[in-house]
C-alpha cells in the first residue's frame, strides 16, 4: 500500500524460536525472520505475550547512521540480544557471531542499564517486497505501546529533489518525518515533498502511525562515497538534543577529536 511515509508491499511474515545455540548457523529462509539469543528468548517467556517492555528503540540503517550510533548512544553497556536474517544474503553466514561493525547484517542490542532500551543496527540491503516481513519480525518481540522510536537512514544527495541544484546544497543535509503521535519538534527542516521514504524505513514508520507509536525518522542526504565519511556521521549529530535519548548518550573522545576514519 502507498502511504505518505513511501511505497511500502505486504508480505507474509515468519518467525523463527528454537533452541539452538547463538553461536550457530542459521538456516537460510526465504522471508526475514527473527532470532533470539537463548537468554533473551528464556526471558520472552516469562511473559504471557511473549514479548518485553520497549520505551526507547533506535533503528539505524546504513554504515553512516550505525557509525553515530555507535559512537554517540551504543557503548560497551550493551547486549546482543538478536539479529533479523533476510534468507536471500546466501553469501553471508547467517549468526548472531558478530565480526564486525562492517557486517553486512541487522543486530539487535539492549542496555544492560535500561532493559527498556533498545538499538537496531542494519547493515544489510532489505528488498522492498520484504519490508512490511522485516518490521513485523522486529516488534514481534517488543512491547511498544508506550515507546519512542527514532530512526535513522542515509541516502545519496542525487535522490533528493529540490529546486536548488544538488551542487549548490550545502552537503550533507539532514531532513525529518514524524507520525501524528511524536509530541516533539523535529530537530531539522521536514522532508519536504515530493520526496518520499522508501522500504524499511517508510515502513517502520507506518508501523509507528498504525500502532499510536511515537515515531520520529531522521534523513541524512549525502554526496559522501558509499554513503559514509565523517561529516556524514557528524550530520546526525542534532539528534542528540532529542529529550528521549540525550541520557543515553556517550560520545567516545577520539569520535569528538574527528578520529572516526575507522568508519
Amino acid at each position: 500500500m502507498a502511504t505518505f511515509f513511501g511505497e511500502v508491499l505486504q508480505v507474509i511474515s515468519r518467525a523463527v524460536d528454537d533452541d539452538d545455540e547463538e553461536d550457530e548457523t542459521i538456516c537460510l529462509k526465504s522471508d526475514p525472520y527473527i532470532y533470539w539469543s537463548k537468554s533473551f528468548r528464556t526471558e520472552l517467556g516469562q511473559h504471557p505475550d511473549y514479548r518485553a517492555t520497549c520505551d526507547i528503540l533506535v533503528i539505524a540503517f546504513g554504515a553512516a547512521a550505525a557509525g553515530f550510533v555507535n559512537t554517540c548512544i551504543k557503548h560497551s553497556k550493551y547486549d546482543l540480544i538478536g539479529g533479523i536474517f533476510s534468507g536471500l544474503q546466501n553469501q553471508d553466514s547467517q549468526t548472531l557471531m558478530q565480526q564486525s561493525l562492517n557486517d553486512k547484517k541487522c543486530y539487535i542490542y539492549r542496555s544492560s542499564e535500561s532493559l527498556s532500551t533498545f538499538i537496531c543496527l542494519c547493515n544489510a540491503d532489505v528488498a522492498v517486497e520484504q519490508s512490511s516481513s522485516w518490521v513485523n519480525q522486529l516488534f514481534s518481540g517488543l512491547r511498544t505501546q508506550n515507546a519512542f522510536v527514532l530512526v535513522l537512514n542515509t541516502s545519496h544527495a542525487s535522490r533528493f529533489i529540490s529546486d536548488v541544484p544538488t551542487s549548490d546544497l550545502s552537503l550533507p543535509i539532514l531532513r525529518g518525518l514524524k507520525t501524528s503521535h511524536f509530541p516533539d519538534k523535529l530537530i531539522c527542516p521536514v522532508l519536504e515533498q515530493p520526496n518520499l521514504m522508501t522500504g524499511v524505513p517508510a515502513q517502520v514508520m507506518t508501523h509507528c502511525q498504525v500502532h499510536g507509536i511515537k515515531g520520529v525518522l531522521y534523513q541524512c542526504y549525502t554526496s559522501a562515497r558509499n554513503l559514509v565519511d565523517t561529516a556524514t556521521i557528524k550530520a546526525f549529530w542534532p539528534v542528540l538534543s532529542s529529550t528521549s535519548i540525550k541520557d543515553f548518550v556517550q560520545i567516545l573522545p577520539d569520535f569528538q577529536r574527528g578520529g572516526s576514519e575507522k568508519f
